[in-house]
């Protein structure tokens, strides 16, 4: 099984969307695919509860961070995505076996002054983690100036997913679905997250 961890530095972002999206891809991809909601407020786990029944099977576990006492190790599973909350370094041992356990962290950034300034104070944490790392630029408006600023910051944080998510509403719509854009023909994010998913799982087998 692999793990894919992702955190953010700041709240607000698009860290569940990622995850539940990500998810999806995989599940649409043909891998046992499960979900692991570490945040309190549980939003992935709503998510869950909505998904139609012939929807690609995704098993789920929601357990707040400050539980989290043990690594992770469903059973049957290829892929794990944990979803945390915001302020994982508040939950220090819990958090180090999260980190321990993933295959990749994949850290959500919106181009925006206040998520780049909070992932900079953010990044001695992750490399302190030695874990791999992939920056996603997400919820992109593609042809703003603050945008192409943003590419240039971030490419020079670490290693960034060659792929961007514009900013759009048929995500936070797929949401009330519970559903992820991959599963809903016509979408623009949708073939966006499976490049995603292809991308993390050969840099997770490489």
């Amino acid at each position: 099984m692999r793990t894919i961890l992702v955190v953010q530095g700041k709240g607000g972002g698009p860290k569940t969307a990622t995850v539940r999206n990500l998810a999806v891809a995989a599940a649409v991809a043909g891998r046992r695919v499960g979900t692991l909601d570490t945040d309190p407020q549980g939003s992935l786990t709503h998510w869950h509860g909505l998904r139609p029944a012939d929807a690609a099977p995704i098993l789920h576990e929601q357990r707040p961070l400050g539980a989290v006492t043990e690594r992770p190790t469903p059973h049957g599973l290829d892929l794990l995505v944990i979803d945390t909350p915001t302020a994982v370094e508040n939950f220090p041992q819990a958090t180090a076996l999260l980190f321990d356990c993933a295959d990749l962290v994949l850290v959500p950034v919106r181009p925006g002054p206040e998520d780049l300034v909070s992932m900079q104070a953010m990044l001695p944490y992750l490399r302190a983690r030695r874990r791999p790392l992939r920056l996603l630029l997400s919820q992109v408006v593609p042809r703003l100036r603050e945008t192409a600023d943003a590419r240039a910051i971030v490419s020079a944080m670490g290693a960034v997913a060659p792929v961007e998510i514009p900013q759009l509403q048929e995500v936070p719509r797929s949401f009330i679905a519970g559903l992820g854009t991959a599963e809903i023909p016509g979408t623009r994010t949708g073939p966006l997250f499976r490049d995603l998913w292809l991308h993390l799982s050969a840099a997770m087998e490489g």
